[in-house]
């Protein structure tokens, strides 16, 4: 299939595809990596987060999900008003594995895809991310794709150029190193010796790390020496090294920042404020407490950003990191993540909440020994839950797949996660939105 295919017509259908954790599949094949720790059960909990499709396909376009919803679920979002999409289940009986691979695994479901596909031929796959995997599934079942080749977004997901970028289009840029070998890293180091030896410190960030994960603090010179070593030793036979080294910056706000960039503009969709929990990514505010001067660096630097990714053949939604620093000033991009983010899965929800509500979006970890019915869950939150037309503030909740993400019929502690809204008029309101979730859920909890 075409990868730059020409705009939408109306007439298209659209099959959505969330394909969470797409950035190993950006990564080349023999690239050096720094060591780091992952769990089988928060992998099954990141890859239920597809259920999230669900709040922006409608009738007549279709999600593909690993399993079933749960149909109270879906009765609760088309109580809200969603006009829920056509569901297509793949055969994933591995929770862990990415769902793309799970599609090319089922000969039936790719089979199913292709006929799809003749049915209307102005069907399109809409993925999360596109990776290769993507366009094997395009080029497997017929399914047309929209956008840029999946090498275009593994470019511009790269911290390395997010930095260089950064640089060209002149916005305030944390002092730091991009480099593409072990010989670039270890001159970095050299060169930064000063720094550590005053006691501010460094972070080693991998290229394409995402959620916290491959980074490394460096307080130290003999730490460096430590990591520098361990990757040479780790670089036998590796022919890619790609890492940024920043100076730590003590901040007061981190921010990511939606871009919608076309061949006619770029749109800044949202700014929104992240949140976290003894240093834990939970999820974001919004409207994000920051000045009117920092949301004006923001919409120059979307549009400069926005404009520069054009160049480089970059279309569709984009989301950007950054930091406000302890002293207030914006640093505008730290990582550009060119696919979906959480915040787009709530586009359509910010229509349903009044204009002058504060929203946190949230999860809360739960251990159940047992699969939660989500009327059950309901039932526990039943006065506060939202609704557009009855109770305009309150809890919405998002997701219930990741609840049960991890349950069997062994009884054994399971983890989950319970993602939501919590739409409140002032702080008070929102922090009493908080203790009431946590003591719903203290009583399903076995921990």
């Amino acid at each position: 299939m075409d990868q730059a295919s020409p705009k939408m017509p109306d007439s298209a259908r659209l099959v959505w595809l969330s394909n969470f954790e797409a950035e190993p599949f950006w990564t080349p094949e023999g690239m050096l990596q720094l060591p780091k720790l992952s769990q089988a059960d928060d992998g099954a909990i990141v890859n239920r987060l597809e259920e999230m499709s669900l709040l922006l396909a409608e009738k007549p376009d279709y999600v593909i999900l690993r399993q079933p919803s749960d149909e109270a679920f879906l009765s609760y979002l088309a109580d809200l008003g969603f006009a829920l999409p056509h569901i297509l289940c793949v055969n994933a009986a591995d929770k862990v594995m990415p769902i793309s691979r799970a599609i090319l695994n089922d000969v039936g479901f790719c089979d199913s895809l292709s006929a799809l596909a003749r049915m209307n031929g102005e069907t399109f796959l809409l993925p999360y991310a596109k990776t290769p995997l993507e366009e094997k599934i395009s080029q497997r079942t017929g399914l047309n794709t929209i956008g840029p080749p999946a090498s275009v977004f593994a470019r511009v997901n790269s911290k390395v150029y997010s930095r260089r970028i950064s640089k060209e289009l002149g916005l305030a840029t944390i002092p730091g190193w991009e480099c593409e070998s072990i010989d670039e890293l270890e001159a970095a180091f050299q060169e930064a010796a000063p720094i550590l030896e005053s006691g501010v410190r460094l972070v080693l960030k991998e290229a394409m790390g995402v959620s916290g994960k491959g980074m490394f603090m460096i307080d130290s010179p003999q730490k460096a020496d430590s990591i520098l070593a361990r990757l040479r030793r780790k670089s036998q036979g590796m022919s890619h090294c790609a890492f940024v080294i920043e100076v730590w910056q003590e901040k007061s706000k981190d921010i990511n920042y939606q871009l919608l960039i076309s061949a006619q503009d770029v749109k800044l969709l949202s700014v929104k404020e992240i949140i976290a929990e003894g240093g834990m990514h939970m999820g974001h505010r919004f409207p994000p407490q920051i000045t009117t001067l920092q949301l004006d660096a923001y919409k120059r630097a979307g549009e400069s950003i926005g404009s520069r990714l054009r160049q480089d053949g970059v279309t569709g939604i984009v989301g950007v990191d950054s930091i406000i620093s302890s002293s207030g000033e914006v640093f505008p991009l730290l990582e550009i993540n060119a696919r979906f983010n959480m915040s787009t899965f709530q586009m359509k929800i910010e229509g349903l909440l009044p204009e002058e509500a504060n929203v946190v979006a949230k999860h809360y970890p739960m251990v159940l020994d047992r699969a939660l019915e989500f009327e059950r869950l309901a039932s526990g939150l039943k006065d506060v839950l939202f609704h557009p037309a009855r109770n305009i503030y309150g809890v919405l909740i998002q997701n219930f797949a990741t609840v049960n993400a991890n349950c069997s019929q062994n009884g054994r502690p399971a983890k989950g996660r319970l993602y939501v809204l919590l739409i409140g008029k002032s702080d008070e309101e929102l922090q009493s939105l908080d203790r009431r979730v946590k003591d719903s859920l203290a009583r399903f909890s076995c921990a």
